[in-house]
């Protein structure tokens, strides 16, 4: 059986009950039977995955795709292209009911986000009170956003200064900081400015978001704005009572 990799990513998750909230968006959560594919869009489907993949091949130096994952890609390209629509359609759709005008049936809950999730512990940042504590729920009012967001710019501004710039390191620190970050112009090259590589590296984010209004996260947005609003868009909205907590998720390559 081929080994399925799983995807780790953090929830800021509001309300008062964080479990009940994020039920909602489990992968494995039934509904009832809905048509998930039609089979007559199923052209449509074959030449998005097609448009897709051709577009993560044509960003691959600026997304730093390893070769495997390139000529992988590159060969999946190839055998789209020659699947007959129903092949395609086929494959799509293999394991699923079809209805009498052959459209592909799911109980797989369409909101799914999640495979595991479970309160933070390992990979994600936990939130910092007033009184110094490390937590992964907390109300807004006992969180020092200020220790968290925006935080040691002087370390990042010194890296880009040393490596973009190319002034000498002034003292150990800042020569660790080159041998760690020197070679990486790819890099850099996404950021138009010092001051936008600095934010971006400080600024305090979650790759999802949600609330009892419904989820939001990273996937399909630019990162780069995604990361640099993320407290604007989310935390500073928040009232004072609201409970925040962090979760940390999985979620398959094939879910």
């Amino acid at each position: 059986m081929a080994q399925t990799n799983s995807k780790f990513f953090s929830v800021m998750v509001v309300g008062d009950d964080p479990k009940a909230v994020m039920e909602n968006y489990s992968i494995d959560k039934k509904v009832e039977p809905y048509v998930k594919y039609k089979f007559l869009q199923a052209e449509k489907y074959k030449n998005t995955a097609i448009k897709v993949s051709e577009k993560l091949l044509e960003d691959a130096s600026l997304t730093m795709m390893n070769p495997q994952m390139k000529q992988a890609l590159e060969e999946n390209v190839k055998r789209l292209k020659t699947l007959s629509t129903f092949d395609y359609y086929r494959q799509l759709t293999d394991g699923m009911y079809y209805d009498e005008s052959g459209n592909a049936l799911s109980d797989k809950n369409p909101n799914g986000k999640w495979k595991t999730s479970h309160i933070g512990r390992n990979f994600s940042l936990p939130l910092i009170t007033f009184d110094g504590r490390e937590v992964y729920t907390a109300k807004v009012r006992d969180v020092d956003w200020g220790r968290m967001h925006l935080v040691n710019q002087e370390t990042y501004r010194a890296a880009w200064e040393v490596v973009v710039e190319g002034r000498e390191p002034e003292n150990e620190q800042e020569e660790k900081i080159y041998n760690s970050m020197k070679g990486k112009d790819v890099y850099f090259s996404k950021f138009p400015d010092k001051e936008s590589y600095v934010n971006y590296s400080t600024a305090y984010w979650n790759f999802g978001y949600v609330d009892s209004n419904g989820w939001v996260d990273m996937t399909g947005k630019d990162e780069y704005e995604w990361i640099n609003g993320f407290y604007e868009k989310f935390v500073k909205k928040l009232s004072p009572e609201d409970t925040v907590s962090i979760y940390e998720c999985t979620i398959n390559d094939d879910d």
